[in-house]
């Protein structure tokens, strides 16, 4: 048991180094590509070409849940030492994925044909966003047999390509074509290595049959509750800069877009860090290593919280001379909507090993209704707060409704989960 526990905790560390290695490498590129992009193309087109490129922001939902199911029964394979079971589910998971991409591209393609007047920049982004649901998947498998470094050198690689073509492109033309294809090819090209790279290292797990209906149900079943998970949460801020529009005017919607870039980059870097705990979780509750459990969401937890709170520390202290130096002005971003940024950084990063624990053991039905309430509990504190704090108000919003309504219950029912499980153990 000694060896499995290093083994995984080695795993860990490796997938959790180069995640962090991936995105700043990301933060890099962006910071060098911006100005690049800008200048050769031009206010205009900028936003034509980020208003395109976001559209790639849509590839953790595009696959409605598939990916997120098919980590999820992969690690509990590797558990239990069902091989059987894990080529099932890969089989499952590109026959449906790939069914999700014919429909996306279709529909996505027709929608743009019929209502934007220059298609082609569009058509690039629809079909890439749709070649990439299959090939996505090539990364959630890594993570799946608890190989998480691997994706992270192939996000690398992607991130790595599209600076490169950028590159190309700022030296050579001011056409948003290119530009968009630039950032649709770099994902699909890396994404499509990574898969073909997981199925030639691992050949015992390439499907050879279609999966059986029961498989395809538990599957579908599955991606679509991670769906359900992944929206809501991604609601409690997903319509804040909206709501800043409606209630607040431009000026601080401008200011609040800027920190919600900030807040994402944050968020992107807790995620990495953690991400790995989730298939490694998974394994150990198949194997039923109680005390890894209890120690990996102790021990994850406190690491995560502590690097959010460093995080928040250095947005309060530095936060205002480096937006500065970096935009070039003062876009009114004040000491009041730092601290409620840093909160925010803190409160998401303190609930994400236990919702990976959750997930880890299918509970996705009860964390959905938590974060629906959450949500709303949300939405009503930044209507009440938002005349008296501002755009501040829609991140307290966020970050008090997690602190009140989220920690508790989670923290109270993965207590109630581990008990049970203790007793069944005895």
């Amino acid at each position: 048991m000694t060896a499995a526990v290093n083994s995984r905790n080695q795993r860990l560390a490796w997938a959790a180094i180069a995640g962090v290695t991936q995105r700043l490498a990301q933060m890099a590129g962006t910071l060098v590509t911006m100005p690049l992009v800008l200048g050769a193309l031009g206010e205009a087109g900028f936003g034509l070409w980020g208003a395109i490129a976001s559209i790639a922001w849509l590839a953790g939902l595009a696959d409605f849940g598939i990916g997120s199911a098919v980590l999820g029964l992969i690690a509990h394979a590797v558990g239990t030492d069902s091989r059987d079971d894990a080529r099932q589910a890969i089989a499952t998971a590109l026959t449906l994925a790939c069914g999700v991409a014919i429909a996306l591209g279709a529909v996505g393609a027709t929608a743009v044909v019929l209502a934007v007047p220059v298609p082609l920049p569009w058509l690039v982004a629809v079909l890439g966003l749709a070649l990439n649901v299959p090939l996505s998947l090539g990364n959630q498998l890594w993570m799946g047999v608890q190989r998480g470094w691997v994706a992270a050198w192939w996000e690398l690689a992607q991130t790595v390509l599209t600076v490169g073509m950028l590159f190309a492109a700022s030296r050579s033309t001011a056409s948003v074509l290119p530009y968009v294809a630039a950032v649709y090819a770099g994902l699909v090209l890396a994404n499509l290595g990574s898969l073909v790279h997981f199925l030639l290292a691992h050949p015992a797990l390439r499907p050879h049959r279609l999966a059986p209906v029961a498989a395809t149900s538990l599957v579908l079943g599955r991606g679509l509750r991670f769906f359900a998970l992944g929206f809501a949460g991604s609601a409690a801020f997903l319509f804040d800069n909206l709501i800043a529009l409606a209630l607040l005017g431009p000026v601080a919607a401008a200011s609040l877009t800027v920190v919600m870039r900030l807040s994402l980059t944050a968020l992107g870097l807790l995620q990495v860090i953690s991400q790995p705990l989730w298939p490694a979780f998974t394994e150990a509750a198949a194997r039923g290593d109680e005390r890894w459990l209890v120690l990996g969401l102790l021990r994850g937890t406190a690491l995560v919280s502590g690097v959010a709170i460093v995080g928040a520390v250095l947005l309060i202290g530095l936060g205002q001379p480096v937006l500065q130096l970096w935009l070039g002005r003062d876009v009114g971003i004040g000491p009041d909507l730092l601290g409620a940024l840093a909160a925010w950084v803190v409160a998401l990063g303190v609930i994400r090993v236990p919702g990976l624990f959750l997930n880890a053991l299918s509970v996705l039905g009860f964390q959905v209704v938590v974060l629906a309430l959450a949500t709303l509990a949300g939405f009503a504190l930044k209507l009440a707060l938002a005349p008296t704090l501002g755009a501040a108000a829609l991140l307290w919003g966020t970050t008090l409704s997690t602190l009140a309504v989220v920690l508790p219950v989670f923290a109270w029912h993965i207590a109630r989960l581990l008990t049970s499980r203790r007793g069944t153990a005895g």
